[in-house]
């Protein structure tokens, strides 16, 4: 069960990972089709600014995040980890998860209001675009959602991790170098 839990996250992230990496070529090509039109015929894009910061860049960071999180690709402060037991590595782990699935899952749910309440309003950008608001603002708190069931399945993989004494979730790379120091 636990397994087919993580591979269906696994695939959800891997689309929302490859949504964000197309959306990152998408503003690079934009910048660069907003230089070309400024420097050399003096017409820039009126609307680039607005796609790059209301959508492409929200979407760049929070499609991403839960991919980020499963691949141990995040900011990890591991100096205490680095000194315990993998039963105590779990311990933190089963911690983190705690503290993180109650941070995200409060910003999911007023991330959900927010977005729903701008698309009954019909909330626009003021701009030479009049764009939506509500997808823009569905961003966070979609990618706070895949974090915090992330989390969940972490958790649960930890605490039956800790709970049987088998590894069925592994634990974060530590940082130690083949000659036996840290990176630091």
């Amino acid at each position: 069960m636990l397994d087919k839990t993580f591979k269906a996250l696994g695939l959800i992230e891997r689309i929302t990972a490859t949504i964000g990496a197309i959306f990152l070529l998408v503003i690079m090509l934009v910048v660069f089709g907003d230089v070309v039109m400024r420097y050399l015929f003096n017409s820039p894009f009126s609307w680039a600014y607005d796609l790059i910061a209301l959508y492409l860049m929200a979407g760049v960071f929070f499609l991403v995040l839960s991919d980020a999180y499963a691949a141990n690709a995040h900011v990890n402060v591991d100096i205490v980890q680095q000194r315990l037991p993998p039963a105590g590595i779990r311990v933190t782990e089963l911690v983190t998860c705690v503290v993180g699935i109650a941070v995200f899952s409060l910003i999911a749910w007023f991330g959900w209001q927010r977005a729903a309440d701008s698309f009954r309003a019909g909330d626009v950008m003021a701009g030479a675009i009049p764009w939506p608001m509500w997808p823009s603002i569905a961003l966070a708190p979609f990618g706070a959602t895949m974090l915090a069931l992330r989390l969940a399945a972490s958790f649960v993989g930890n605490l039956l991790s800790l709970v049987t004494g088998r590894d069925l979730t592994p634990l974060p790379a530590s940082h130690v170098t083949a000659e036996g120091g840290t990176f630091e």
